[in-house]
């Protein structure tokens, strides 16, 4: 039964029994297969990569695998944005009842009515080593033909919080060394780079697709995992979409001063480990 679950990974349970144990029930073969700590899993989903794009990542993480935990965590600085939408991420909550308790109210989870789903409040910020750095909204591009958030959009908020003058005050306890502001290299990030690059900040550009090599991307989930537990009301928010985005603004801002600094240092180090993590998967995905 496992040789043919490990034959056609995609195979099902009744397809196996019919195959090698025709006689038996599903739930046996089932039950034998996990008795091998084998189990059907849904499969995880994540942007393909392709061959040239494995490579890309496989020599990327090569040529900085000389790196040590701390020089990440002293010559880097993580910056993306995140959309924070109300209620999104929402964890399925569990709950222990009798079978005919399940439409008590006491044990329906709430959610949001339709046109009042979807409300959200796009926010950027970065860290570097054990320090919180800005966190801020950032707000639809005016002269944008989709009004949506733009390159434009990112420039204006880390050029009116002088971005610059918090990247030259790093420098100068960094000393000597050369410091690097880590962002991916989305289309929409192009002309925000372009101005960074003015500024004389030192960028550091990762493969495209790369969310395991920032380690940003999983603050954001420690944030929107929080938001939850300290603002359960923000999900059933009503009335103008505005007030409702400010709410939001304010409590996921919250949420990012509530991290405590020792997460940022351990991301920071875990740079070293995803990096051999993509060395041993030769550019694929990784646990990251």
């Amino acid at each position: 039964m496992v040789e043919e679950a490990l034959k056609n990974r995609h195979t099902t349970y009744f397809e196996i029994g019919k195959k090698v144990a025709p006689n038996v029930s599903t739930k046996t073969v089932k039950r034998r297969i996990a008795q091998k700590h084998l189990k059907k899993w849904v499969a995880q989903e994540r942007v393909h990569l392709d061959e040239d794009l494995a490579q890309e990542r496989l020599e990327w993480a090569l040529a900085h695998r000389h790196w040590t935990r701390d020089m990440w965590r002293r010559k880097a600085m993580w910056g993306d944005e995140v959309s924070v939408e109300r209620g999104g991420g929402k964890r399925r909550k569990w709950v222990f009842r009798y079978p005919n308790e399940k439409w008590n109210k006491d044990y329906v989870e709430p959610t949001a009515r339709r046109g009042e789903r979807g409300i959200s409040q796009m926010m950027t910020g970065f860290f570097y080593g054990q320090t919180h750095g800005l966190f801020l909204p950032v707000f639809p591009d005016p002269s944008s033909a989709r009004g949506g958030v733009t390159g434009k959009s990112m420039i204006d908020v880390y050029d009116h919080y002088d971005f610059l003058g918090i990247w030259e005050d790093i420098r100068e306890k960094v000393g000597e060394e050369e410091v690097f502001f880590i962002i991916d290299n989305a289309k929409t990030h192009l002309p925000f780079r372009r101005w960074l690059r003015r500024q004389r900040i030192a960028l550091m550009e990762i493969p495209a697709y790369s969310q395991d090599l920032n380690p940003i991307e999983n603050v954001w989930s420690l944030m929107k995992d929080k938001l939850h537990k300290h603002y359960p009301e923000l999900y059933l928010m009503r009335g103008d979409v505005n007030v409702v985005k400010k709410a939001i603004e304010e409590a996921i801002t919250n949420c990012w001063e509530l991290l405590d600094p020792k997460v940022f240092d351990t991301l920071a180090g875990s740079m070293v480990d995803r990096i051999e993590a993509i060395i041993k998967a030769d550019g694929q995905y990784t646990k990251y």
